[in-house]
């Protein structure tokens, strides 16, 4: 709630910092080019993030003038439910902001195929973000912009010192809530001079997590979203533990009142080539690649068709520099987890899709360019 409050201050204070341009055109003529609203916005938002992800997705849409029409995942609809019910509170317009509960098949089709929704915004998979792209081409022509899954590495460079740090970086980036993240760090990319001792402390930690009820305090990770999703990862689980060298944890959490709580699993020793190593599990599932040098690493972490988000540890300045240029990510975190920050953009590449949420380029998507020529005779 914090940081959907943050989105929404964010958005409503940057209008006055987008300009209009003046062409430099010809002696007597003048023109201008301005930025207006595209008219009505179809936002569909994932479970994992229901409240931010669909602030992410409004602030920027409303703020550039545009009406929503917000579908939320089937799993998740009472946030976005309440989040409608305090902006007609707050004086917002009727018809500005429509929230529509309903499943993909149904729901998320009529929006895509509409004549009258002029952009969609999505946050989901790869497949149904190619959907959106084919509801488009067979109806209006509608603009659609993706931001889809990942299978991001955090490149650990043999120059650290604080291993206990690395360590902590590394669970965090893919254990952080189950690894229902689109930009979690699921692969762990070594160079070999560090990668005993972080991979024995990565070991350590992801053993020591306590997952349970997720409204008791000590509890460090929940459930899955759903039994039906718990059923995907643990088949991906079991996959990932015949591709890999070694595999520890994993598999269900035993006494759990439901089938979707799931412990961490560590595979070391995963090939580059196999699935677990190019499959986005969405889960708290960490390949484990070793590798020798820096050329290797960048190849290594580039080697998947997705390019959502890396992570790069080293205590060398020019070689984060370097090694960050090289790795193909909308967002690398030096020294770091999963930056993000309403300033900066967040979005990928190849099969993670195209267009940026947060920041002022958000704003890019929901509004066209028009220009307006003055010929003075």
């Amino acid at each position: 709630m914090p940081g959907s409050a943050a989105i929404l201050r964010g958005y409503a204070e940057s209008l006055d910092k987008v300009y209009g341009e003046v062409a430099p055109t010809g002696p007597g003529d003048l023109a201008v080019v301005t930025r207006e609203p595209l008219g009505v916005v179809a936002a569909v938002v994932p479970w994992n993030y229901p409240l931010e992800m669909a602030v992410w997705k409004l602030a920027p849409a409303l703020a550039a003038g545009n009406s929503v029409v917000l579908k939320p995942a089937e799993e998740s609809p009472l946030s976005v439910l309440r989040l409608a019910e305090l902006a007609a509170e707050a004086g917002l317009p009727a018809g500005v902001l429509s929230v529509v509960p309903g499943s993909g098949p149904v729901v998320g089709a009529a929006l895509g195929r509409h004549l009258d929704v002029d952009a969609v915004t999505f946050t989901g998979s790869t497949d149904i973000g190619r959907m959106f792209q084919g509801y488009a081409a067979a109806s209006n022509m509608k603009q659609v912009w993706i931001e889809a899954g990942g299978k991001s590495a955090v490149v650990v460079l043999d120059d650290v010192h604080d291993l206990d740090a690395v360590a902590a970086g590394v669970c965090a980036g893919i254990f952080t809530n189950a690894g229902q993240v689109c930009s979690a760090t699921s692969r762990l990319v070594i160079q070999r001079g560090v990668a005993d001792e972080v991979i024995d402390r990565v070991v350590k930690r992801a053993a020591a997590v306590a997952v349970g009820d997720p409204l008791d305090p000590a509890t460090e990770m929940g459930p899955l979203v759903s039994e039906r999703h718990a059923e995907r990862v643990l088949a991906l689980m079991r996959r990932g533990a015949q591709e890999a060298g070694e595999t520890v944890g994993g598999g269900p959490l035993e006494g759990a009142p439901t089938g979707s709580f799931v412990r961490p699993q560590v595979l070391i020793g995963v090939g580059p080539e196999t699935d677990i190593a190019r499959t986005e599990v969405f889960g708290p599932v960490l390949a484990v690649q070793v590798v020798e040098g820096e050329q290797e690493a960048v190849a290594v972490a580039n080697g998947t068709p997705y390019a959502l988000a890396a992570g790069l540890w080293t205590d060398d300045l020019r070689r984060a520099h370097r090694v960050a240029r090289r790795l193909r990510a909308g967002t690398v975190s030096v020294n770091c987890v999963d930056a993000l920050d309403v300033a900066t953009p967040f979005g990928g590449f190849g099969h993670s899709g195209y267009g940026r949420d947060l920041s002022l380029h958000a704003l890019d998507k929901f509004t066209g360019l028009k220009t307006t020529w003055f010929h003075h005779g």
